[in-house]
């Protein structure tokens, strides 16, 4: 059975424009959905150079944090990834989504690793957005909530009151921690 994964590649700022361009036209063959913050954050230029030579989105991640940082870069890149932690809670996320879209730009919600309490609430934007990738609650072993969960690869909101968490007492833990 052929795998209905999809590839998205970070590279967190890593490459010159040159090899960015070198490297989204490579991996063009391998139907990579999207690259995500291929130069350092404050090359406008370079961003432009590789979106124009990019078969697929460049979305931005470390370029933006809040909503007023989106005009500038709306003609640099196709998306942003707002996160949460990054931005500053969920009224910042809702100005960037908003931002973004008045923009023409796509949307991928992300996370850092976090708790299910801010996997949760950041889970809870999900149908505004175009992509989610909202798994850093999954790398915590002792994660202290239960919230949102993963099911065949899909979020699954809690359907309780607020945003769903509750505190979990299979571990022992006393106080919060």
């Amino acid at each position: 059975e052929e795998s209905q994964a999809k590839i998205r590649v970070d590279a967190n700022a890593g490459w010159t424009v040159e090899q960015a361009i070198r490297m989204v036209q490579m991996l063009a063959e391998f139907d990579v959905e999207c690259v995500e913050q291929p130069l350092p954050p404050a090359d406008l230029d370079g961003l432009r150079q590789v979106r124009k030579a990019a078969p697929m989105p460049i979305m931005v991640d470390e370029s933006i944090l809040m909503a007023r940082d989106i005009p500038r870069l709306a003609d640099c890149v196709d998306g942003v990834n707002i996160k949460l932690m990054k931005c500053g809670g969920l009224r910042e996320a809702l100005r960037l989504i908003h931002t973004a879209r008045s923009h023409g730009l796509q949307v991928l919600i992300g996370c850092m690793i976090e708790t299910s309490v801010a996997i949760t609430a950041a889970a809870h934007l999900t149908p505004l957005v175009d992509y989610a990738d909202l798994d850093g609650h999954l790398l915590i072993t002792n994660d202290p909530y239960t919230g949102v969960t993963v099911q065949n690869g899909r979020l699954i909101l809690p359907d309780t009151p607020g945003l769903g968490i509750h505190p979990r007492t299979d571990l022992g833990l006393r106080n919060g921690g």
